[in-house]
């Protein structure tokens, strides 16, 4: 209890004695308060010497002290330095502190002089009348060219000509101003060295100085401010800002020179800034977005507003989200003029837009969009869309844009490349372009591809995807091309090859139903499908050629060539292959040794007919010429058929093999009817409809004839009419030849017996003679002349004033006699009577004929009868 009640009194005692402790305590504040003013009026009124190099064995003996000193140094007339102070004392050593000093220093011919002032200063002499002048506290240093230094250390050596300043300084020179912490004054070089933490501002008059209006500013590390060569150089994280009529820059680099040029009115402007490693400017123009410029190097000059770039330079800059990009080894950007200059791997990357060459020169819209490009040296462009990427590559090229950075044109110069690549290859083909002197591209709406041009001998190849056995790609090539584009720019509308063109198609795949087509014009138009830059008609004009290659080859596959004055090829959308071809206007058609002509020739991949219309269409090969009104070539199973006046010639009997009933090899054979079928691999012909053929005088008719050539048989069929052979005969001691004239239902002439068989409604005449039967069966050598003759099934032969019938006939030219059968065989003669008999035998020139045989008529056997025949037909 004690002990509680102990603490209890002393924290009463404390109590009572606070508020003297709290006078104390504010008292002693209110000391030291005045006591740090007292030492701060007093430090600023005695500086200390805080400057390195200070000396500190300095005397303290004083040998004399004088209020208003004043010192001026002379060298002969010339005033070498003059210096005056508020106090001066002097020490043993013979140096001197003095106050509130004023320091001028002249030049060699003692007129302008350099000027310092301070608050306190030591002066120490030294040989030659030179010195060493420490001075603190509030100096001021104004050279004779108007350069004004402020610090609070300063060191001046009148040998060297320098002062130094160890602390924050702040200096100016007219129009530019700035402040550093360390300077050195380089009196006599006119230089100013500033050690650290630089910071410089230039304004282009006084006034606007003295309202802070910068014309630029710069941040350094160090900087050297060389007055004679109007120069600052900067090094270490140079940052600064540039302000020129059509915009400001900020730049940045590891080393900088400003350049500075003197005013009429005797200030300073920037001249020019050069940037040296690290380069980064960020240029900036009113309504516009920022340009940013990287490069090792540049040079920026502020009366043309003019960026000199080198050394690794990238640039790039957005309009409305869309970033322009450009990168080069060297550029040159001209802000106020709004064009560039770019060199040496040059490159504009616009995203859907990207383009590259050894030199681009662009000009500018106001908000830094890309107007216009001109690129020289392995020029290139190229225009991505989401179906198809645009590539375009030449010596030179020219490409304009809109506002929003759309490409309007593309003008590629020089030996030049187009290329069109599809982002869906399965139904697109891709598009390749090129031309010897120029390419043209017209762009429409949001940059959609309108039309190419070329100038120059150009090749369009057009390469499909694959996937089908028959595809195909294809190539135009012409003196000049002409490439319109669909509304939407994303197809080829239609395309114009004009002088000397040139279409050729190759299959992806060689088979023996793919062939390679080239088509030979003066001129092309093509029209395409609506998508997938395929062609689906072109139509050649005028004297065109057209040549197609098997891909493999075959006996009877060879090179298929057509000419025509006008051609038209039409192509598969599938396959991108020829699908017909129609040649108008002269049209030749020739394969291997066969060849057609017509007014008009058409020709249809899926069938592989050959179809010939118009002016007399006419094929033919070495062996036969066939014309009509209309001819159908199948080129695929090689058949042909011909209507309306089918017309054949074989240029000799053994060019239908042998295999016609025509005596005369060497002579041609003539064929016509109203239509014809003809097998060529089978080597048959068939002639329908009032069908005819003939050699010189030799012929036969019929409604159908056949050649089976192999077999070397030639059938005529219904109402058959012919004169084909001869019958030699002596009369009168005299030989002759008589036609033979011989009409029935068929008639099969066999090459190889030379056997000529009449079937049906046989009819055979010979001058006034005249035979009838069934069939006839005639034997012919080989001169095409009459052996012998077998006629049956009732057999009529009739003579003036003779008839003899029977069933069967035989005829003998070596005996000229003629043996017939019959049950019985009868002669009637309407001189000598009637004579019948199972067999007879008729002498032809001794007037005999001989019954042999029995017959109902005559039981007793044989019986001999001898009459006058005037007019007999040996058969």
């Amino acid at each position: 209890m004690a002990e509680t009640k102990s603490i209890q009194i002393k924290t009463y005692h404390l109590r009572a004695k606070l508020p003297q402790y709290v006078r104390y305590l504010a008292v002693g504040l209110t000391a030291l308060t005045l006591l740090a003013i007292v030492i701060g009026f007093y430090r600023s009124r005695n500086p200390e010497f805080r400057m390195k190099g200070f000396p500190t064995s300095l005397s303290k003996d004083v040998v004399a002290e004088v209020n208003g000193y004043e010192r001026r140094e002379m060298e002969g007339d010339v005033v070498k330095y003059y210096i005056k102070a508020d106090k001066a004392t002097t020490f043993t050593d013979n140096h001197q502190e003095l106050e509130n000093v004023y320091l001028e220093v002249y030049d060699a011919t003692g007129g302008a002089s350099d000027k310092i002032t301070a608050l306190k200063a030591v002066y120490i002499p030294e040989e030659n009348k030179n010195f060493t002048g420490y001075f603190a506290g509030n100096v001021n240093i104004e050279t004779r060219d108007a350069l004004k230094v402020k610090t609070e250390q300063v060191t001046y050596k009148k040998a060297g000509d320098t002062a130094t300043a160890d602390e924050h300084i702040e200096f100016e020179r007219e129009s530019v101003r700035g402040r550093s912490f360390g300077a050195i004054v380089k009196v006599a070089e006119k230089q100013l060295e500033l050690l650290k933490d630089v910071e410089i501002e230039t304004f282009s008059t006084p006034q606007l100085a003295a309202s802070n209006v910068k014309q630029g500013w710069v941040k350094a590390s160090y900087a050297i401010y060389n007055q004679p060569a109007e120069t600052i150089e900067l090094r270490g994280s140079v940052q600064g800002n540039v302000v020129a009529e059509s915009g400001s820059s900020d730049v940045s680099s590891d080393r900088a020179v400003v350049f500075l040029v003197e005013k009429t009115d005797g200030g300073r402007d920037v001249k020019k800034l050069e940037l040296h490693d690290n380069v980064s400017i960020v240029a900036n123009r009113p309504n516009s977005g920022p340009t940013n410029i990287h490069s090792g190097y540049a040079l920026y000059e502020r009366d043309a507003d003019r960026f000199d770039l080198k050394n690794g330079v990238r640039i790039s800059t957005s309009a409305d989200g869309k970033p322009t990009n450009i990168t080069s080894d060297s550029a040159v950007y001209e802000r106020a003029n709004l064009k560039i200059n770019i060199d040496g791997n040059a490159v504009i990357d616009q995203g859907p837009e990207y383009l590259k060459g050894d030199h681009i020169y662009a000009e500018l819209y106001p908000a830094n969009r890309i107007k216009l490009s001109n690129i020289r040296g392995n020029a290139y462009l190229r225009q991505a869309t989401p179906e198809r990427t645009a590539e375009v590559s030449a010596h030179e090229m020219t490409a304009l844009f809109t506002e929003t950075q759309q490409l309007t044109s593309a003008n590629a110069t020089g030996d030049s490349r187009a290329v069109l690549t599809p982002v869906n290859a399965t139904e697109y083909s891709k598009v390749t372009m090129t031309a010897p002197k120029a390419i043209q591209l017209g762009f429409k709406g949001e940059g959609l591809l309108d039309k190419m041009s070329t100038d120059g001998r150009t090749t369009i190849q057009l390469d499909v995807p694959g996937g089908t056995a028959d595809a195909a790609n294809k190539r135009v090539t012409a003196d000049t091309v002409k490439t319109y584009f669909n509304g939407e720019g994303r197809d080829i509308q239609r395309a114009e090859a004009i002088g000397n063109a040139e279409l050729y198609v190759e299959p992806l795949t060689q088979s023996a139903e793919n062939y390679r087509t080239t088509i030979n014009a003066p001129r092309f138009d093509c029209e395409f499908f609506p998508t997938g830059n395929n062609a689906k008609e072109c139509i050649a004009a005028t004297k065109t050629k057209t040549v197609r290659e098997p891909t493999v080859k075959a006996a009877d596959r060879g090179t298929q060539t057509i000419i025509a004055d006008k051609l038209t090829a039409a192509f598969s959308q599938q396959t991108k292959d020829v699908d017909s071809l129609n040649a108008s206007g002269n049209a030749k058609f020739t394969e291997l040794d066969r060849n057609a002509i017509a007014d008009q020739i058409g020709f249809l991949k899926g069938d592989e007919i050959v179809r010939l219309r118009g002016g007399e269409p006419t094929v033919w090969d070495s062996r036969a010429r066939a014309r009509a009104a209309e001819i159908d070539w199948d080129t695929k199973n090689q058949k042909s058929q011909l209507r309306g006046g089918a017309n054949t010639t074989y240029y000799s009997q053994k060019s239908t093999g042998g295999a016609t009933p025509f005596g005369a090899t060497d002579k041609p054979v003539f064929l016509t009817a109203q239509s014809a079928d003809f097998d060529h691999k089978a080597q048959t012909a068939v002639y329908h409809g009032n069908a005819r053929g003939w050699q010189e005088d030799n012929y036969v008719r019929g409604d159908q004839l056949t050649i089976l050539q192999e077999q070397g048989q030639f059938v005529a069929e219904g109402n058959v009419q012919s004169l084909l052979y001869n019958v030699r005969r002596k009369e009168n001691g005299k030989e002759s030849n008589a036609p033979v004239y011989v009409s029935s239902r068929k008639m099969t002439y066999n090459r190889d017996n030379r056997l000529v068989r009449y079937e049906n409604d046989v009819d055979i005449r010979q001058g006034t003679d005249r035979i009838l039967g069934g069939i006839a069966n005639i034997y012919l050598d080989e001169r095409n002349e009459l052996s012998r003759s077998e006629i049956q099934n009732n057999v009529t032969i009739t003579q003036p004033n003779r008839k003899a019938v029977g069933d069967y006939a035989e005829y003998t030219a070596a005996t000229e006699s003629v043996v017939l059968r019959g049950n019985p065989a009868r002669v009637d003669d309407s001189e000598n009577g009637t004579e019948s008999g199972a067999q007879m035998t008729v002498f032809l020139r001794n007037n005999r004929v001989v019954s042999e045989g029995k017959s109902k008529q005559n039981a007793t056997g044989r019986i001999r009868s001898v009459y006058k025949v005037k007019n007999s037909l040996p058969n």
